[in-house]
This record gives C-alpha cells, structure tokens and sequence, in this order.
C-alpha cells in the first residue's frame, strides 16, 4: 500500500521541530559520521597526553575568640565577626600566607618556590561550616599528600612566629605594668595566657585532619570525556547537515517533498541502469519492465475516462529535468497499449521536445493552428511505432512571445477539438514552478499529474508551482515520482517478454531508424 495515500491532498505536512533536523541527517550521514568521529578521536589525544594530576586535602580547625575577650589584647587573633562565613574566610587569608608558601617550598626542597606553592595549594572554607579545606594539586598522589599536610604544618608554624613576636611585646609591656601596680594577680594571669601563646601558637587555628593518599586523579573520567566529545561532534555534524540541507537548493527526497506539497505518492518510477536502455539501434520508444509497472499503477489510479467526452489529463512539473516530458510519453503510451485512442498535446511551448522523442519530423503550421475555424484534427501526426497514439505538437520561434499568447488562449479549444478523435488527452506542459502557461490550461483538465525528481527538483520552483496551484483552487491528483531506485524490477516483470524484453506491444510494432530516450536517467 502505498504510504503516502493517507495524506489529505494538497495540506501541507507538519513536520514536527525535529523533522527537518532528522531529514538533514538522513540526507548528510557521512558529514556527521566524520564530524562525530573526528570529535572522539580529539578526545582520545586528549585523554592520552593530558596530565595527570592527584589531590590530597588536610583539614584545619577554626575556633574564634569571642568578640569581648581581653585576655588576648594586642595579638592579632581570629574573633568572633558574628557572620561565621566571614570569619572562615578571614581565617582562610590568615593561613595562606607567603611565609607559609615559603617555608613548604623550603621543606620540599628540589624546584619547588613559594609561588608554585601558592599555585598548587588553595585553601578554601569547607561549606558553612569552621573546616578550612587546604587541598594540595601534584601529579603524583603522594607528592599532592605532602605538599597539603606540609603547608598546613608550615601554616600553623608561621601564625606561632607571628604571635610570638606579639605577644612577647605584649608581655614586656604587661611586666613593666605589674610593677607599678599594688595587685598585678589579673595581669599575672594574662601574662601566663600570653605566654602560652609563645609556646604552642595560635589557639584558633588546628590541624584537625592530616591529608590522606588519592586513590585516584582528579578530573573528568576517560569514558565521560569521550561520550561528551561524541555527542558535541554529532550536535556539530548535525548543525552543519542542518545548514547544507537548509541552502540546498535540490529537494533532497520524497519525504521533503511530501512535507513541502502533501499529495500522495501515485507511482515511483525507477531510474534504470544503461544495459537496462540501450538494446542497440533500431528501436522504438520501449519502456521496460519496471517503468512499464509504475506506469500501470499510475494508470489504475486515475480511474475511467468518462463516457461522453475524452478524459483530459495535464502532466506538469515544478522545474525543468524532472522527467515531465518522458513521463507523459511513458503515460500516452501507457493509455494506447490497452487499446484507447491518445492524443499527446506538447504544450511546452517553449521547448516542444514530444515530437523529437517520438522520431516525429512533422509539426502543425502556428498560423493555420490560430485560425477558429480549421479542424485541429487534420494535424495530428500519428506516432507509428506507438499504435493508437497521436501527437499535437506546435513550433513556434524563439522569443515570439505574441504567438505563445494566442496560442495559450487558443489551447482549451484545441484540447476540446482533438478530445472527440480520442479517449484520453495527456498534455505535456511547461515547468509550472518557472512558466505558468500550464495554470492558464488547469481549469480545463481533469486530473493533474505532478513529476517530482529527488535530487534534481528545484525547492524554490517546487514551492512556486504548489502555491499558484492552491492560489487557482486546483489540486493535483498526485505525485509522480522519478528516480526511485529501490523500485527497480526484477526477473518477475520481464515474465512473457519476447526479444529479450525489447517488444513493447502485441504483435508486430514497425521501429523507426532513429532510437530514443526510454526513461530518465
């Protein structure tokens, strides 16, 4: 069954936002296969020649000195702020010092500075609570555990030699005091407070936690990097099919073009390969097998001519090299071969090629074709290698637009005229999406036949041909479409073919010495 008949003819198909997203794709999978690959294959040497580094944090205790202690006047210890996040934070200044940086370079020894210290260590509040994290960065995990726990030591020593200073300025100060005072018991126990600072160091800073050894690098893990570099190259691939298909000017497949024109898909016509054309000089206008079969299928949904007049059928397209031509051969011949009488109306009047393709020499004279009164049918010139098929062709010199006028509002009296000579009419009409004599003509027909080549249809004439159509009110029976390859015909359809498949019709058919084109290529 085919799967576009569902389709409400002449709506406009919604994609959906991925719609055109997954058709770029469809339409570019090597572009995005190699974007994607290219991507994985970065991060692969990224993954192989990116350091690898190891971090060991030792954790340190901060205990402020309430706002209204005096015990410890005149050293600059950490107080109370009563912000707790400002207070760690003032902590975490006070013990990423240069002096620390200092001493930890000196203790490692080798090419270590205090700067690269700095720039290896980072000392940062632990959440909210009073842990000073100091993690350490090496490439080496043991290396990143000494250097944490050495500038915590270092840390807490440099904050010891500073308040030493300090508070053996304050003591002197306090004993020089004492001395002059009749009770100095307060200031003597100050002064043990004091010197007890000088002894063990800062009492708002300790080392709660020594650093332990990484297990394990740091940073993003090998699969992760590759599968995020996977998925930005496809985003990527995609982006760039996306942009391709967006600037294409070449309708790319049927489903493009069903989403730009939703008509159902009547028939597809393979595109055949040379051995399966060419069977030597001599021959007539064959059809093989398989194009045969689409044409069949083409035939069965028009449905029956009516029974007092000719049914009229216009085959148009919506630019040029869409197999129009071929194909409303391929549907004439089609209608002659089960015995009705067809008349092939070339009303590409610009570029009239029915004739040549059929091996016929003669065309009526424009002039006489212009007058009312001449009987049309005295011009028909009978297709000889094609019984019961007749053709209508005019030429008219290039760029006498005048002439192409009169004709085009003569020609629904001519289709009228020829049509009691025949049972069917197929008209071969100019590219509608790029000249609209065919919209002049679209009331007088009754089915209209739309040729579609993926690959080679123009979008923009595509587009152009659908809206004159849905502006007039007139909606085409379906699409025809060329170049399906997957179509192609087997062994089964060459099944009674006589001549190694070269006969057309029963019995004898006369071949003109010329051969012609079968189908598009």
């Amino acid at each position: 069954m085919n799967r576009s008949l569902d389709i409400q003819p002449g709506t406009r198909h919604n994609e959906g936002a991925l719609g055109p997203y997954l058709r770029a794709i469809r339409a570019h999978p090597l572009l995005v296969a190699v974007v994607t690959l290219a991507a994985v294959l970065a991060s692969v040497a990224w993954v192989v020649i990116r350091p690898t580094e190891y971090e060991a944090t030792a954790q340190m205790l901060v205990n402020p000195l309430p706002q209204e202690d005096e015990t410890f006047l005149g050293l600059q210890l950490l107080r109370d702020s009563g912000d707790p996040t400002r207070t760690v934070q003032t902590a975490a200044t006070l013990v990423e010092s240069s002096q620390a940086a200092t001493a930890t370079a000196k203790a490692l020894g080798d090419d270590w500075t205090a700067n690269r210290v700095l720039d290896d260590v980072s000392v940062n509040p632990e959440g909210e609570s009073n842990i000073l994290s100091i993690t350490a960065t090496a490439d080496d995990a043991r290396l990143a555990t000494r250097l944490a726990d050495t500038f915590a030591k270092s840390s807490i020593e440099a904050r010891r030699a500073t308040l030493e200073q300090q508070a053996k300025v304050e003591i002197d100060r306090l004993e020089a005091s004492q001395s002059q005072l009749a009770d100095g018991s307060d200031l003597a126990t100050r002064i043990d407070q004091l010197e007890r600072v000088r002894a063990i160091g800062d009492p708002t800073l300790a080392l709660s936690q020594p650093a332990t050894v990484p297990s394990s690098s740091t940073g993003t893990s090998a699969l992760v990097i590759i599968l995020l570099a996977a998925i930005a190259g496809f985003t990527l691939g995609s982006g760039a099919a996306l942009i391709l298909e967006l600037t294409a000017r070449r309708i790319r497949d049927e489903d493009e073009m069903v989403g730009l024109y939703a008509l159902p898909i009547l028939a597809r016509v393979p595109i055949l390969k040379d051995r399966e054309l060419h069977h030597g000089p001599g021959d007539a206008w064959l059809m093989p097998p398989a194009v045969r079969e689409a044409f069949r299928v083409l035939l069965v949904q028009l449905g029956e001519r009516p029974r007092d007049r000719a049914k009229v059928v216009m085959v148009t397209s919506g630019s040029p090299g869409d197999g129009k031509t071929t194909s409303a051969i391929n549907l004439a011949a089609s209608m002659a071969t089960g015995g009705d009488k067809v008349v092939l109306v070339d009303f590409d009047l610009r570029k009239p090629d029915v004739a040549a393709n059929l091996g016929i020499r003669s065309a009526a004279p424009v002039a006489r074709m212009l007058q009312p009164d001449v009987p049309v049918g005295k011009y028909l010139a009978s297709a000889k290698a094609i019984p019961n098929l007749s053709v209508l062709s005019v030429r008219i010199p290039a760029g006498d637009t005048a002439t192409i006028e009169a004709i085009i509002r003569r020609m629904p009296e001519i289709i009228e005229e020829v049509g009691k000579h025949s049972d069917f009419v197929v008209v071969d009409t100019a590219p509608l999406g790029q000249i609209s004599d065919a919209l002049r003509l679209v009331g007088d027909v009754d089915d209209v036949i739309v040729v579609t080549r993926p690959g080679t249809t123009n979008r923009n004439d595509f587009e152009t041909m659908r809206d004159l159509l849905e502006r007039s009110g007139h909606t085409p029976v379906g699409l025809l479409v060329i170049g399906d390859a997957h179509t192609r015909g087997g062994a089964y359809y060459a099944y009674g073919e006589t001549d190694n498949g070269r006969q057309l019709f029963a019995g004898d058919v006369p071949r003109p010495a010329a051969p012609t084109p079968r189908t598009p290529r």
